[in-house]
């Protein structure tokens, strides 16, 4: 069944085969970043007769400098690749050229070291007015309260970014590309390198593994001098701008003898969006170069969102809640930057889209709640959503005769790249579930049991929406799980609090591969604890354990049978105080 299915999308997966001469990498990496982050706000209070008025002034913004390095050393032999139930590996081979892998440093040579500097500056100015009233007119009785006022933000977000790769020991010299093998530098054990060295020692193959620190990679692979500069191509600067405005109404009533509320309120967006960045230009000469100031371009967008939500006292203890609404999503500002990546690899262009819009929805949801005594609930509610505008990736373009270069800096050839964007798709989707959820304190069944509960929900989708293929391969939208749970048992009294947690989600749709077929994160569930010991109002003492069954992380491509991810995070306990003074 699974050869026939991934036979149908003209994909063939080889699970266990010889090699005659596999590219292997030995890659050291290290990524480092700071941040700068501020926050200022003023808020302001009024009572003005039998309105109050509420004002607000903020501003926060945030400056991030990131450096990543890969050191890249490659080996070409002949080796085996197979298929396991923990993932795909790499072992040797029958044929006399075959290598171990983890333990031959003089078979990988020197490619690069490659050290990439991003700079990004996020801004965010608001304010807010806000003016509500409640109400007890005699003339309508029904009205309790209105709401109404406007909101004001200005988010931008710049960003430069460089690269830069030692190939020798001076700049511009390639003498290591080649020659230098991994054994020509110091190597340190992997298992002193990074946590998690333990998971190594059951493997006999990765025994010994030693890799390149990225303390020496940084002192004797980088020549004297060495710095990143900005690259006019890969700098790209966006701003949006949103106005709304809102009101909003509250009203109680009876309907019969059952006491019902009704709250319901509108909102009018506008945005506007400025996207600008650096575009290459042909010279007189036929060089290629940029424009000498960013070329901007501008979009924009006007909503109405509706929204209304209902309750209806059925009994004392029997409540029905329904409720309505449009509602939007905005586009990160990353994706509707005027900017355009590179995948050598894919062969493939990523533009930003300052045209890109919002994702809609228009959604309601019916439920039940009963309230139960102690405080306890049991509760059902239906929903269901229609999407609009999905933001999907999409060819949009081709640029014929690019050259695309080796490491060596020699030709591989001249290709055609496709061009890529994110878009919004065509069509409305729908999704819909139903949610079960349960508070419930044992103290009703005995007072024996003073003090014990459980806390649980249950969540299960169905939808008609499918994830993103060139392949045409039907997938659940990515990141939704058709199921997710969890379910908590507790112990309270004035001093002392236990929890021990279940937490649960099915099996989703992690990305799609080279946007051909969907890898999926399986389904995962994790045991938590926590303690907490008050010695009195002010000092309490914490523990935390984390994943206390050591469970794994593991995620396939397409189908369990090929695995692609196995990974432990390993158990974490953490203990605290807390006091207030």
């Amino acid at each position: 069944m699974i050869e026939s299915t991934i036979g149908d999308y003209g994909i063939t997966v080889l699970t266990d085969v010889d090699y005659a001469a596999t590219q292997h990498e030995f890659l050291s990496k290290e990524h480092s970043s700071d941040t700068d982050y501020q926050q200022f706000s003023i808020a302001m209070d009024w009572v003005v007769g039998d309105w109050d008025i509420y004002g607000l002034v903020g501003y926060s913004g945030a400056d991030k400098t990131t450096e990543s390095t890969n050191l890249k050393h490659t080996a070409y032999r002949a080796t085996r690749s197979r298929y396991t139930s923990t993932g795909a590996e790499t072992i040797p081979s029958n044929n006399p050229d075959t290598f171990d892998m983890y333990n031959s440093p003089e078979a990988y040579l020197f490619d690069y070291n490659e050290v990439n500097l991003e700079a990004i500056s996020d801004d965010k100015y608001a304010a807010q007015l806000d003016f509500s009233r409640q109400f007890s007119l005699d003339s309508f009785p029904a009205l309790t309260k209105l709401q109404f006022g406007a909101r004001y933000t200005d988010k931008s977000k710049e960003r430069n970014y460089g690269t830069n790769r030692a190939t020798g020991p001076s700049a511009g010299d390639t003498s290591w590309v080649g020659t230098r093998t991994l054994a020509d530098s110091e190597l340190t054990n992997i298992s002193d390198l990074v946590n998690g060295g333990e998971y190594l020692s059951d493997v006999p193959s990765k025994q010994g593994w030693s890799q390149i620190s990225n303390r020496y990679a940084r002192n004797q692979l980088r020549y004297e001098g060495f710095g990143v500069d900005f690259e006019p191509d890969q700098y790209y600067q966006v701003a949006e701008k949103t106005t709304a405005i809102y009101a909003m109404a509250d009203f109680a009533f009876d309907i019969g003898d059952m006491p019902a509320t009704l709250n319901t309120g509108v909102r009018y967006i506008d945005t506007k969006v400025d996207s600008s960045g650096y575009h290459q230009v042909q010279n007189d000469n036929g060089s290629t170069s940029y424009t000498s100031t960013p070329v901007s371009k501008s979009g924009g967008y006007t909503e109405v969102l509706p929204s209304i939500n209902f309750t209806l006292e059925l009994n004392d203890d029997l409540v029905l809640r329904a409720a309505a609404s449009q509602t939007l999503m905005r586009p990160s500002l990353t994706d509707i930057a005027y900017k355009r990546t590179v995948s050598l690899s894919e062969f493939k262009y990523r533009d930003g889209n300052p045209d890109l819009k919002p994702t809609y929805a228009d959604q309601w949801e019916l439920g039940l709640e009963w309230y139960l005594e102690d405080g306890g609930l049991l509760a059902v509610s239906y929903f269901e959503k229609e999407i609009e505008g999905v933001v999907r990736e999409s060819l949009t373009g081709v640029v014929n005769g690019v050259t695309k270069y080796n490491d060596n800096g020699t030709v591989d050839g001249v290709y055609d790249f496709d061009v890529y964007q994110k878009v919004n798709a065509e069509g409305s989707y729908d999704v819909s579930g139903v949610e079960f959820i349960a508070q419930i304190p044992f103290a009703r069944f005995s007072s024996m049991l003073e003090g014990f509960g459980v806390n649980a929900n249950y969540t299960t989708l169905n939808n008609s929406l499918t994830g993103a293929s060139d392949l045409g391969i039907p997938t659940p939208p990515e990141g939704l799980a058709d199921e997710t749970y969890n379910l908590t048992f507790y112990y309270e009294n004035e001093s002392f609090d236990a929890r021990i947690s279940y937490n649960y989600k099915d099996k989703y749709v992690e990305y799609i591969e080279r946007d051909m077929y969907p890898v999926y994160r399986d389904a995962y569930g994790q045991t938590d604890v926590s303690f907490g010991y008050s010695i009195n109002d002010s000092v309490k003492f914490t523990l935390e354990g984390i994943n206390i069954t050591d469970e794994a992380t593991k995620g396939y491509t397409l189908d369990p049978a090929f695995p692609s991810m196995y990974e432990f995070s390993g158990r974490r306990f953490a203990l605290g105080v807390r006091a207030i003074f």
